[in-house]
């Protein structure tokens, strides 16, 4: 209680005698002053030091003072502490006295002196000059305008032509600015609104005195993640009408990075050719982040790893399978989605700290990376963008993209080339020190090692970003139709369900990996592992996304005349947009991903019921990355798996229908 002015222990045992004030009552501005008021003065009175009460509501010391003593003045109409009312905003709980012996002018000044004899002014003023609907529907009215109209208020309230403010030359325009100027510090909140957006966010996100949050020495203990759309074309080839192919522009790919704080290190990173990255893609970076990286064969000449390994996993040891403490995600739909916050919670064990809203400065880390990577890499592009619509390096940006033929596995090479020469550049925040280096010195010389994930935690990494869903067994005799699940419009089936009976009504969970649905994994209600169910016909026999079934479906249901038992709308889908690629960004984006998910080893993978040391990496690199050798090797396999066919196969189709023969998906 050292150095206040009061006696705390007087002031609360008067404060439970102050009657409360309805602050549901008031405006929203001024319930916001009101709080403010009524915070500081109880936190003055439970003792805290004043340095904590103005950081805490931006009062300044001398202010606080004038509060308490207000709240302590009698009221003698009541003889009772005016209390928490006196804290009111525009409220004067003493009008001004001409003093009877002498007539002595009151020591404030001629302005003060109007004010306290009309105390409405004060309302009028504020009012106006802070927008308040009820005094006026100007915006950010001029002060040179308010001057006119508080003449005319003068006027109203009878005041003469020979009184103040009218004998001075001026009329009270200085007086009334400086006025105003000390109206906007005692009321910062309604001040600030005033001002435009960017200087509206910027001043709720930065402190007084003090930073908000401390940059952090030891890895992994805080990480940013967010994402940014590259300002680099790509293209994709498209069939025209007369059989040629032309190479048209597709949409713009994002970037989902995740940027260790402390060192400056990017950890992992995942690639998205969607409108705009979903929750799949949020868990892929982090998925990739956390798990050794595979090295990617890079087929442009001159692009190699650095020396430094390019990231950490290659170049620390104790970097592989390191876990993060903290992670700053912004308010993004990807970011806020329950299955991302979930799995970073539960299953990680890590924390999330979400900074104010459209405020990047809290993530200054991580867009600062953005605008490197931009300005000493994609920019540099023939296919770039620009920085803006007004860049001159944006023209001529889709012609050049289709002349030199970008495509998205250049996209790919690309930024896992400038991330790796990224994380061994030095920076000027690092003294001069390159991120690699900066951890390593801190993990292998200071001993801040990061936690390390056990077995178990490794299983969860590596099914990050798969998703779990509970569906319940269909089927009956009477319908003809053996045991199945249903997951997005298609039927699953394998042996072990096909010939279960018994679990016809039971409920399963099936853990479902977005990239490939074309099988998914079931257990059964106590978590028993009943293996791959297979989707029926074509959709069992492609890979494809979670997103292109959704996408699929919805084009079969808009045209309900070709949605039939026996029309493949995965097929239809695909001539869609292969139709509507030479009008369509959007179409051929989409064609190309459908294309990429065919050349995806995932199903394969999964088939062979393992998790290989590729699962690590982003699904956005995975199907990016198959060179034409491995592309042909699929479709290779996938031919020959089309001609085996087996006595058992034969057997399945003796003696059912042509029509249930299809529904099981017996038919390539």
């Amino acid at each position: 209680m050292a150095g206040k002015k009061y006696n705390l222990s007087e002031l609360k045992a008067s404060r439970l005698e102050w009657k409360k004030v309805l602050e549901d009552a008031l405006s929203p501005e001024n319930r916001e002053i009101f709080a403010s008021r009524k915070k500081a003065v109880d936190m003055y009175i439970d003792g805290f030091d004043n340095n904590a009460i103005g950081q805490e509501t931006s009062i300044h010391e001398t202010r606080i003072y004038k509060l308490v003593a207000k709240c302590c003045r009698t009221n003698p109409a009541t003889n009772e502490p005016y209390g928490y009312g006196a804290l009111l905003p525009y409220r004067h709980i003493e009008k001004y006295k001409r003093e009877a012996a002498g007539g002595r002018a009151a020591s404030a000044g001629m302005f003060e002196q109007l004010l306290q004899t009309h105390p409405s002014l004060s309302s009028f003023i504020a009012d106006n000059y802070f927008g308040k609907s009820e005094a006026t529907l100007e915006k950010n009215m001029a002060v040179t305008t308010l001057h006119k109209k508080f003449l005319d208020e003068c006027r109203k309230l009878g005041i003469q032509d020979y009184e103040y403010p009218f004998i001075t030359e001026t009329k009270g325009l200085r007086t009334l600015r400086r006025y105003i100027i000390s109206l906007r510090s005692q009321n910062e909140s309604l001040a600030i609104k005033r001002e435009g957006k960017d200087a509206r966010q910027k001043y709720r996100a930065t402190g007084k005195g003090h930073k908000n949050s401390t940059v952090p020495l030891a890895p992994y203990s805080l990480v940013q993640l967010d994402g940014h759309q590259i300002d680099m074309l790509y293209t994709v080839p498209v069939t025209n009408s007369d059989g040629s192919i032309s190479n048209l522009p597709a949409s713009r790919v994002w970037l989902i990075a995740v940027i260790d704080a402390a060192t400056r290190a990017i950890l992992g990173y995942s690639l998205s050719t969607e409108e705009n990255y979903s929750q799949t893609d949020v868990l892929a970076a982090i998925k990739d982040s956390i798990q050794p990286r595979a090295r990617v064969e890079f087929t442009i000449p001159g692009f190699c790893y650095p020396a430094g390994g390019g990231f950490p996993c290659f170049a620390i040891e104790r970097a592989n399978w390191a876990i993060f403490d903290a992670i700053m995600l912004d308010n993004a739909k990807a970011h806020l989605a329950h299955d991302v916050m979930s799995k970073i919670t539960e299953k990680l064990k890590c924390a999330v700290n979400f900074g104010p809203v459209a405020t990047p400065e809290t993530r200054g880390i991580i867009e600062r990376f953005f605008g490197t990577l931009e300005e000493n890499g994609y920019h540099r592009i023939v296919s770039t963008t620009g920085s803006n619509a007004k860049d001159a390096r944006r023209a001529r940006a889709e012609k050049d993209a289709a002349n030199y033929g970008v495509t998205y596995n250049d996209i790919v090479e690309l930024t896992e080339y400038l991330i790796a020469t990224y994380n061994n550049s030095t920076h000027t925040g690092l003294s001069g020190r390159t991120p690699i280096q900066v951890m390593k010195e801190r993990m292998e010389g200071a001993g801040m090692a990061p936690c390390i994930a056990d077995d178990k935690m490794k299983e969860t990494v590596a099914g990050l970003t798969r998703l779990i869903v509970e569906r319940t067994v269909r089927g009956t005799f009477s319908s003809g139709k053996r045991p199945y699940i249903s997951y997005e419009g298609v039927e699953y089936r394998n042996e072990a369900i096909s010939i279960s009976d018994h679990l016809v009504g039971t409920k399963l969970f099936l853990e479902v990996d977005p990239g490939d649905i074309s099988s998914v994994l079931a257990y059964t209600e106590d978590g028993i592992e009943l293996g791959h169910l297979s989707a029926a016909g074509i959709w069992g026999r492609r890979s494809h996304s979670l997103k292109t079934r959704k996408e699929a479906l919805k084009f079969a249901n808009r045209n309900k005349t070709k949605n039939s038992p026996f029309y493949a709308s995965l097929t239809g889908y695909e001539d869609e947009l292969r139709n509507r690629a030479a009008q369509s960004k959007g179409a051929r984006t989409k064609g190309e991903r459908i294309r990429r998910e065919q050349e995806s080893p995932a199903k394969q993978d999964a088939a062979d019921g393992g998790g290989g040391g590729k699962e690590g990496a982003p699904k956005a690199l995975d199907i990016g990355l198959p060179g034409k050798k491995s592309g042909m090797a699929a479709k290779q396999a996938s031919e020959r798996e089309e001609c085996d066919i087996s006595a058992d196969y034969i057997n399945e189709l003796d003696g059912i229908s042509f029509e249930e023969a299809y529904k099981r998906g017996l038919f390539k």
